[in-house]
């Protein structure tokens, strides 16, 4: 997802290129409707000898004339050289032998996405945009027409917001506790309709545990694939969760965000400008893993104010487009 923009960028400076993309077989989820990809390939750890061996020599075939490995492992690497590309590169790392061109990593914090860049623009391309880029089929938005159906008074609602507390490593969870009693001050305060992202391994669970604690009405999202929470987030204004997919998604579909990060680097994982914004645990620094406990509610709604004009903007925005797009 965070290399999405730079796909873009290499289409805008050169149209008529020819643009594989070589990914993890997760990957074919993000990238499957990507409008600047030609062809995409996928890999898994549980491939056999055999079957890279056949993947080297496809690559070998189609005479690339330029690698970029933005994973840097040994996997990548051996991809890159089995291409036998005459320009292969990626960041400077002990896996040398595999590059012919290595750009120097930058140092400090830095949003990945920029990060990426800078493989490009070592290459001659001036990327700018470092907007996420996932898209749906027409058929993915069932889920949300069925959902609104059963629930007028969330398609009638001012303010949306959606909040995601999984993740499968529970270090980088917040309490749930907290989220729903986060949820009640929306509905509270805000007078917002409040919806819980989820997916599979037993999430369903946890968020029926969380919305059964809150005071206030809540909904929960329908059952749905990748692309079909995409389009469901993009329902809303407003995202608020822990450092997980869903959080790339709202930063995907252009809603405003709030991210939650415990030990992991809040400035390279969220684009931090007025729309989406990140809150990082007290303890990160201090300890060798820092959990999201010791953030308190109220540091959460304090943020959540400060970003309170941005988000109502889009809101209004929003109510904006659909009185235009209303039948007359």
């Amino acid at each position: 997802m965070l290399t999405t923009p730079c796909l873009r960028a290499i289409k805008a400076e050169e149209p008529g290129c020819h643009l594989t993309f070589l990914s993890h077989r997760m990957g074919r989820a993000v990238l499957s409707h990507n409008p600047h990809i030609d062809e995409l390939l996928t890999y898994h750890e549980s491939d056999s000898w055999r079957e890279h061996l056949r993947r080297w020599r496809y690559l070998r075939r189609q005479r690339f004339d330029l690698v970029l490995d933005f994973m840097n492992n040994p996997r990548s690497a051996l991809f890159s050289l089995a291409s036998n590309a005459p320009r292969r590169a990626s960041f400077r790392q002990r896996l040398f032998a595999a590059y012919n061109t290595l750009v120097p990593r930058e140092t400090g914090s830095t949003y990945i996405v920029r990060y990426k860049f800078a493989l490009l623009q070592h290459h001659g391309f001036s990327p700018q945009d470092e907007g996420l880029v996932f898209g749906w089929q027409p058929s993915d938005l069932a889920p949300v027409a069925a959902f609104c159906a059963r629930y007028p008074h969330f398609k009638q609602g001012q303010l949306r917001v959606i909040l995601s507390p999984s993740h499968r490593r529970p270090l980088r969870k917040w309490p749930g506790e907290r989220f729903s009693a986060l949820a009640d001050l929306l509905v509270r305060e805000w007078g917002a309709q409040v919806t819980w992202a989820w997916g599979p391994g037993g999430e369903e669970q946890e968020i029926d545990r969380l919305q059964a604690l809150c005071q206030e009405k809540t909904y929960k999202a329908p059952a749905s694939t990748l692309s079909e929470l995409a389009a469901f987030i993009a329902q809303h204004d407003l995202f608020i969760g822990n450092s997980n997919g869903p959080s790339h998604l709202a930063v995907a579909v252009d809603i405003c965000s709030l991210q939650l990060h415990g030990h992991t680097d809040a400035l390279a994982w969220c684009p931090n400008n007025s729309q989406h914004q990140y809150l990082q645990s007290p303890e990160y620094g201090l300890t060798a893993h820092p959990s999201l406990a010791p953030l308190s509610l109220a540091t959460v709604w304090e943020k959540l104010l400060s970003m309170r004009p941005v988000i109502e903007q889009q809101a209004a925005t929003r109510q904006l487009i659909a009185c235009k797009e209303a039948p007359r």
